[in-house]
Formats: C-alpha cells, sequence, structure tokens
C-alpha cells in the first residue's frame, strides 16, 4: 500500500509548521520570517526560500532540516531519512500511516522528485542557469522560488526509478531538449509543464491529446486571497512581476477561460498588463471588459516591449514596477474616455454598455464613475436616468418585459445540479464563501463540472456545458450542509490533479474496517462499494438501499457515523420530518441515514406514513412524492431518489426489506478503536469528488454497455447492478483483485435468498428450531414467538438478546408459508404461532436442511 504524500502535505500547510520553529508575519501573498527576514514562505507554491542560506525546500524538507535537525546533512532522497518526516507530519496531522506502506510508490512522491530534478539539471548546466539569470534577468532566489526546470538531452536520469503515471512520463518522452522548463505547481503539486529553447524563440507547450488544454502559469507569489494581481502573456513576465515581489498570472497563449475569469474577479483590483505593442491593445481591451470594474491597464515605458525586457534594459526595481501598478489607469476611465470619442449609435451602444458595468460599483467608484461620464457630457439628471434604465436591462439588452417563454426542447437534459450525469459531462454543486467589495461573507453555490470548470450559479436554470444546454432541475440554495469539498482541493481538481481508483477504494475501506467489525470481508466490501456509489449514484435507474440489521450495541450507529462523512452529502437522523426530508433529499441529492428504522411499520402514526411513502418511492429515479403544499393545498412533486441506510434492530417490513441490500451486524469480541468526534474525512472526500467527475464514463459503460457483468434480473439485478458496475470498474481499472467476484456471489446469493431458492442462516435455525419443537408430533403445536427466539439463538451459538425482540419470527414464518392470519394469535406473552410438524418437516426437504439430531424438547 502506498503512502498519499500530497494528503500528508495538504494537512501540512507549510505557514504553519515553519511558524512553530520560526515566527512568520504575513507580508501580501507571502509570509516573513519575524527574526530571519531572508526566510519566505509562499504557500501558493508550497515552498520555503532561506534566501541568505541558499537554501529552499518544500514542508518535508523544511521538517527534515529543522524539526529534525538534519540540517546541510538533509538527503529528501535518502529513504530513511525521508520516511521519518513523512510518520512526523502524518502523526501532527492526525493521519494513520500502515505499518507496510511506502511513499516510494506514490505518484505525487514521484512528481516530486520529477520537479527537483529538472530543478537540478537546471542549477547544473550552466548555459541554461546563465540564459536564466542573464539573458532573463532573475536572480537565484526567484529561480529556485519558481522551481524552473531543465530538460536535459538524456532523460534517462530524471525518470530511473520514479512511480509516475503514463501521463507524466508522455511528458516528459516527447519534451523537447535544451529548454528551459515552467513548472506549473498548485499547491506544491505539479499540474503542468512548458518550455522556453535557451537557444532559439521557441515555446513548446505538450499536446492536447496527452495532458490536456494549457495551464495558465501562477507564479509563485500568486494566491487566492492577494488584494491585487497581474495578467501577463507569458511565463517569462509572470516569474518576472516575481522577482519584483509581486502577485501575477501568464495566460501562456490561452484565452480567458471561464474558471481563469472566476479567479481573476476574486481579486480586488486585476492589472491586464499584456505587451507594450499595437495589435495587443484590443485584446487587453476584451480581458479587461471581461473581468469588469476590477480591472486596471498600467502602462510600461514606450521603449521597451514587456515586463521581462524592462528588468533586462532598464534594470527595473520592485520600486519602479509597484509605481507601474500605482499608476495604471482603471479600465472604466479609459473606456470612458474611449467612449467620449465615438459618435452616432456606437456611441449609444457603448454608454449603454458602460452603465451595465457601472452597476458593480461600490458607493467611492459610482462617484468617479459619474464625474467620468460628465466629462463626455452624461450630465446629473441624464445620468440619473440612464442609471435608472441600466439596473432594468438585462445583460442581453432586453429588457424584463420583452421576450416570451419558449418550450424546452426534449434534447435539453434535464439533470439535478447536486449531482447530476449526461453522456460527456458531470456536475455537482459546491457551496464556496466569497469576501464581497465591503468586506462581508457571502455563501455562493457553485458548478464544478468535468471539464474541471467552476462555475458560479445565478438565476439561469438554462447553461452551456461541454457545448452542450443543460437545464438545471433545481436552483441549489447556498448553505453550510454543501460546504464539503475544501476550495483548496477543488482547484487541485480544476488544475489537472487526478486520482487513482484503487486507493480511493482502499481509503474507503480502511476507515470501515478501522471502526467497524464485520462479519465477514465481503460485507465491509459491499459498504464500501455502497458509500463510493453515493457519488455516482444519479447515473443509475436504481440504487439500494442498506439494511443493518442486528442487535444493540453491534455497531448499526458506528456505520451510519462512519459513513457520513464519507458518503455524498450525507445526513443522520433518528427522527426525520416528512416535509423537510422531501425539500432536502430534492433540492440536495444527499445520502440519508435512519436509525431505529423499525418505528416506521407503525401503521398509526401519520408522521411515520410520510417517512414510508418516502423510502418506498425513494429508491428508484422517476418515482417522485407527491405532496400538497401551500394554503391552496397545490400539489408538488419531489424527487426523493436517494441512497439510504436503515438500521433496525428488527427486521423491516417486506416491501421495504425488497429494496435492501442486507449487512447483518454482531456484537463485536474484539477491541476496536472508537469513531473519533472530529474525524475528518476532507481529503477522502476530495478523492471521491474527483472520481467521479474523471471516471463516471467507464462507470456508465460497465452499467449500460456490458450485459456480460450482469446475470441477475427482476430486483435483484435491478438493486445489485450498480454496485456490479463499480466492482468491475475497480477491480478492472484499480487493481482490487477480487472484486467483482465477491461481489457477483453475494449478489447471487442474495437472489437465491429473495426468490426462496436458499435461506439465510438465521432462516435455516428457524426451521431446525421448529423441527426440535415439534418432533414426534402429527398435530398442530402452538409455539410462542419467544421461545422459538430462544431456541433458534442457542442454533447460532449467540445469546438471545443479541436477536432483539421477535417481531421477526412471524415474518420467516410467513415467507416460508408456514404461517397465515388464522394462525397465529396475541397472548399476554406476546404472539403465538399454530405450526404444522409435517410442513416444517417438507419444507426442510425441499431447501435441504439438515436437522439436528439427539436434541428433544
Amino acid at each position: 500500500m502506498s503512502i498519499d504524500l500530497e494528503h500528508i502535505r495538504s494537512r501540512s500547510p507549510i505557514e504553519e509548521v515553519v511558524n512553530e520553529k520560526f515566527g512568520l508575519k504575513k507580508q501580501g501573498s507571502r509570509f516573513v520570517s519575524i527574526e530571519h527576514d531572508s526566510l519566505v514562505v509562499t504557500p501558493r507554491t508550497g515552498f520555503y526560500f532561506w534566501n541568505s542560506k541558499g537554501e529552499h525546500g518544500d514542508v518535508f524538507d523544511f521538517v527534515g532540516r529543522y524539526h529534525f535537525g538534519y540540517g546541510s546533512g538533509w538527503n529528501n532522497r535518502d529513504a530513511n531519512q525521508f520516511i521519518e518526516v513523512v510518520k512526523f507530519l502524518a502523526q501532527r496531522a492526525g493521519i494513520t500511516i500502515e505499518v507496510d506502506s511506502t511513499f516510494r510508490r506514490s505518484h505525487s512522491w514521484a512528481e516530486r522528485q520529477l520537479v527537483a530534478r529538472l530543478h537540478d539539471a537546471l542549477l547544473k548546466h550552466t548555459p541554461a542557469l546563465e540564459y536564466a539569470a542573464k539573458a532573463r534577468g532573475w536572480q537565484l532566489p526567484t529561480i529556485r522560488m519558481a522551481r524552473l526546470g531543465y530538460m536535459p538531452a538524456d532523460k534517462r536520469s530524471l525518470l530511473a526509478d520514479l512511480n509516475l503515471s503514463d501521463t507524466w512520463r508522455k511528458v516528459i518522452q516527447n519534451f523537447p531538449t535544451e529548454m528551459l522548463v515552467y513548472i506549473h505547481l498548485d499547491q506544491g503539486r505539479l499540474v503542468y509543464l512548458s518550455g522556453r529553447s535557451i537557444a532559439a524563440k521557441r515555446h513548446y507547450n505538450p499536446p492536447r491529446e496527452v495532458i490536456g488544454e494549457r495551464q495558465p502559469y501562477f507564479n509563485p507569489l500568486y494566491l487566492e486571497d492577494v488584494e491585487q494581481v497581474v495578467v501577463v502573456e507569458g511565463q517569462a513576465d509572470a516569474i518576472t512581476f516575481a522577482e519584483w515581489g509581486i502577485a501575477a498570472v501568464g495566460l501562456c497563449g490561452m484565452s480567458l477561460s471561464e474558471d481563469l475569469l472566476t479567479r481573476l474577479k476574486q481579486h480586488r483590483r486585476v492589472f491586464v498588463a499584456l505587451d507594450n505593442v499595437p495589435e495587443t491593445a484590443e485584446k487587453a481591451r476584451m480581458l479587461c471588459q471581461s473581468i469588469g470594474v476590477s480591472a486596471h491597464i498600467p502602462r510600461f515605458p514606450s521603449e521597451v516591449k514587456d515586463a521581462n525586457e524592462w528588468l533586462v534594459k532598464a534594470n527595473a526595481t520592485p520600486e519602479q514596477a509597484m509605481s507601474l501598478l500605482n499608476l495604471a489607469t482603471p479600465w472604466l476611465e479609459a473606456e470612458v474616455q474611449r467612449v467620449g470619442n465615438l459618435m452616432g449609435l456606437a456611441r449609444e451602444d457603448a454608454i449603454r454598455d458602460l452603465f451595465q458595468y457601472a452597476i458593480q460599483l461600490d458607493e467611492f467608484g459610482m462617484a468617479n464613475f459619474k464625474s467620468q461620464m460628465a466629462k463626455i457630457g452624461i450630465k446629473a439628471r441624464m445620468f440619473n436616468d440612464l442609471f435608472k434604465a441600466a439596473q432594468h436591462v438585462q445583460p442581453n439588452g432586453s429588457t424584463q418585459e420583452e421576450g416570451m417563454p419558449e418550450i424546452l426542447s426534449d434534447d435539453v437534459p434535464l439533470l439535478s445540479p447536486a449531482l447530476g450525469f449526461h453522456r460527456e459531462v458531470a456536475m455537482l454543486t459546491v457551496t464556496i464563501i466569497e469576501r464581497t467589495k465591503n468586506n462581508r461573507l457571502n455563501t455562493q453555490p457553485y458548478l464544478v463540472t468535468s471539464t474541471r470548470e467552476l462555475r458560479r450559479l445565478s438565476e439561469q436554470q438554462i447553461i452551456q456545458l461541454n457545448g452542450q444546454e443543460v437545464a438545471l432541475r433545481t436552483l441549489p440554495d447556498a448553505c453550510e450542509f454543501l460546504m464539503r469539498w475544501r476550495y483548496r482541493d477543488v482547484q487541485r481538481f480544476l488544475n489537472g490533479e487526478t486520482v487513482e481508483p484503487g486507493p480511493v477504494f482502499n481509503a474507503v475501506h480502511d476507515v470501515f474496517t478501522r471502526y467497524v467489525d464485520f462479519r465477514s470481508p465481503v460485507e465491509s466490501r459491499i459498504l464500501t462499494l455502497w458509500v463510493i456509489g453515493t457519488y455516482f449514484y444519479t447515473m443509475f435507474p436504481a440504487y439500494p438501499y442498506l439494511a443493518l440489521n442486528g442487535p444493540k450495541n453491534s455497531g448499526k450507529s458506528t456505520v451510519l457515523r462512519v459513513a457520513q462523512p464519507l458518503a455524498f452529502n450525507m445526513v443522520n437522523t433518528s427522527d426525520p420530518t416528512g416535509p423537510s426530508m422531501f425539500r432536502l433529499i430534492h433540492t440536495t441529492s444527499c445520502t440519508v441515514g435512519i436509525d431505529e428504522a423499525e418505528r416506521y411499520h407503525n401503521p398509526r402514526d401519520p408522521g411515520m406514513q410520510q417517512i414510508r411513502q418516502l423510502l418506498n418511492s425513494g429508491y428508484k429515479a422517476g418515482m417522485p412524492a407527491i405532496r400538497l403544499m401551500g394554503d391552496d393545498m397545490k400539489p408538488q412533486a419531489f424527487d426523493v431518489y436517494s441512497p439510504k441506510i436503515l438500521a433496525a434492530i428488527a427486521g423491516l417490513e417486506d416491501i421495504l426489506a425488497s429494496r435492501c441490500i442486507a449487512i447483518p451486524m454482531r456484537r463485536t469480541d474484539r477491541k476496536m478503536q472508537a469513531f473519533p468526534a472530529d474525524f475528518d474525512a476532507a481529503a477522502i472526500r476530495h478523492q471521491l469528488y474527483s472520481l467521479a467527475l474523471t471516471e463516471f464514463s467507464h462507470v456508465h459503460r460497465n452499467y449500460f454497455e456490458r450485459p456480460d457483468l450482469h446475470r441477475l434480473h427482476n430486483r435483484s439485478g435491478e438493486l445489485w447492478s450498480p454496485l456490479v458496475a463499480l466492482a468491475a470498474f475497480f477491480e478492472e481499472r484499480g487493481t482490487v483483485v477480487g472484486l467483482l467476484q465477491a461481489i457477483s456471489d453475494a449478489a447471487e446469493w442474495d437472489e437465491q435468498v429473495s426468490e426462496g431458492k436458499a435461506l439465510s442462516d438465521r432462516e435455516e435455525a428457524v426451521l431446525q428450531a421448529l423441527e426440535i419443537m415439534t418432533r414426534g408430533q402429527s398435530e398442530t403445536v402452538w409455539l410462542k414467538a419467544g421461545v422459538v427466539r430462544e431456541e433458534v439463538a442457542r442454533l447460532l451459538g449467540q445469546p438471545s438478546e443479541k436477536f432483539g425482540d421477535a417481531q421477526w419470527i412471524g415474518h420467516i414464518l410467513k415467507r416460508l408459508h408456514l404461517l397465515d392470519d388464522g394462525r397465529r394469535k396475541r397472548t399476554p406473552e406476546g404472539m403465538t404461532y399454530a405450526v404444522q410438524p409435517a410442513e416444517v418437516r417438507d419444507m426442510m426437504r425441499r431447501y435441504d436442511v439438515a436437522p439436528i439430531e439427539n436434541r428433544m424438547r
């Protein structure tokens, strides 16, 4: 089993670890030591730099040098030293590491080593280092901070002994040699590589079919929460701004993607500093128009083309760079000046657009805008009239009263935004806290898509995804309940991070087996697949419930507690109310855990009737619950299809049990770890979200296009097919050996039991108990349910109190056709059943159940 170094890194923010040894203070997007001002930490890249010592590294390097005292003797390629650090950080973060685990098998370790080797190659190759230092003007601390690399002619040393993914191996193999390599990092994780020749003006980006779309280059000072950021054309200009201590983003030949635009809009000021040539002026204006009122336009000196040329030719200083930004013209002001030179209809249209942007301004910005507009003849009364009109105009230019609704085409899929799948597109909703310009907090729903986009949800329910229209079934509310995917983890996914299916399965499985004592290994695997399947369930036409049956203290509630932080949007309750649960499932597609589920058998309780309706309808898509809402009792349909776990001491009624996969629970005789109240499953959820959005097509194919996998039919096939499809996926793409066969066997046995072709252990024990208690009799024998329960417990070798009350005895007798309404009666001592000895012996013969010899009542 490999160690998830990325998980350990994410739980060990470098600024926190360094601060434990050397007090830090924040300066812009960096942290600087209070005592040693040359010690700098950049959370964006996950690295620290001690410039006076010529030392740098990530959180593992810092701990090795300063927590373990290796100092200059630290070698991050020494396995013994490195595993010490890994264990220290894991323990600090509350992460358990298996004894036989190894970091060397993890992709994150391999990528970390690849970055280090590329950087070492630059430092050791004099022509490349001189190009960076002299031709580009970057000092050595900046080169180290940016983790610049070099692609040598002989690549064997780069790849030796590294367990890199096939994608990164292809990238390295295809990468031209003798190139400066730009390392695109996000939170210390490698997401992209690009290059620039040191001999000629030639740039390189890996083929799209190998690594995907081009990625922007965030310089090492960029953070999501910095107030201002500079947008430049390429990596060299972005690194140049790092030389001046300023956060910057290089577009790298990209158009402004929606994800990048969303990120840029979070900053208070965005400076668009493209190349200082006439042909980029219009591009810069369009970029500013997309960004909006936070955009500013700085002007480089006329004799230089871009930031890097300014550094090299004029030896521009950080103070000059800051002055450049300080004197930048707000884009809206520049746009007003441009509009002032227009005439006729062009001027009218441009003024209309200006007022659309003005709506976004705060009071100070509005006062300045009003002053600028007065200079082009739009004065007080006219300004107020135009502004009022703009507030009633939609972004497309039409008024609110214009336009008739259109009928939604059947070609537009209607999906749940909480968790939706359609052909080549998947999406889910997360809640993110925004910081407004007035320093208020706003809780806002966002869509995260399989195309690695982050889409801010507005009032529109029909949106474009991957080139096609998609209709959102509901507009999700912004609530803390949906804040289960940390924003920094979302960013890792958006920046191209991938997950391996096998480790994801093992991570979930290990949590369950650590805290729950299962009767057999297959039951823990079923539960693991089921929990992972909650992140895919809307893809399937039906998804089984799980029934946890067992006596008190058998682990049922523990399973619910462990599953809650792992399963998709899961909520646990022992007392749900119908209306609130209908709405919650309808809007969030949440997984529901219900304890003490036998309470819902009571036909006299109207509240329980609502929950029974929810449970009977909610295992299958397209079976909404209809409720009468409001004073006018208007019928409303609620989609209550979602995964549900039901925990009960007694068995469930037949209709509900037929929708369940049963997992019998038992009291443990082992010393199990107590499940911690503050258990943090954020890292595992991140892997599950990423898995669903990247691998959904493989699971879809297994379910819908591989009939050879699905050997069951009717209700059993409907219940087990999702788990079979997932088992095949994890065995074939995650190398979880034997999983498919184990799940298929369990499914076939469950089908035989449900169709009466085989009996469960408890059912066999009931027949054997009845045979013992009626042995030697030929006439009807009246037996008390409690007495039968005692005999069944004895035959199974378990205390009778583990079986709860005796209500389940009647369910089994009825299913075995040994009971009808005329053969039971209620007494003060409980239910009593009339049993025919001949029928018992006949049923045992039919099911090949052997009698217990030498035992007479």
